[in-house]
């Protein structure tokens, strides 16, 4: 029987930006997503590239039991964008390496 080995949605381990048992769960991109981004994302507009990262961190972090310094849970991105304004760029630059990450494995097991 036919199983889909590309989920929609993976569990990706933060320990390494939020500690002991976080995580945060990914959407993956689908095809619909990359036509909507792909001429936008190659734009030598950087602030065009911005705002796409922008959106597609909104988009694609479907859930986390992440915190603020005070130990307080953070809004979903999906739910209070303004949230990854106040972020620590570590953990903005760990979503968009986990993001890229399941891009890269998509890509690679096409090959």
């Amino acid at each position: 029987m036919a199983q889909r080995k590309h989920k929609l949605f993976r569990k990706v381990d933060s320990t390494e930006v939020q500690g002991e048992g976080s995580y945060v769960i990914l959407c993956a991109m689908t095809y619909g997503d990359s036509k909507a981004y792909f001429n936008r994302i190659t734009s030598d507009d950087k602030s065009e590239q911005y705002q796409v990262g922008n959106e597609l961190l909104i988009k694609m972090v479907h859930e986390w039991n992440w915190v603020d310094d005070d130990g307080k849970p953070l809004p979903l991105p999906k739910d209070d964008p303004s949230v990854l304004d106040s972020m620590p760029i570590e953990e903005i630059v760990f979503l968009s390496n986990e993001l890229g990450a399941g891009i890269r494995r998509s890509q690679d097991s096409k090959n």
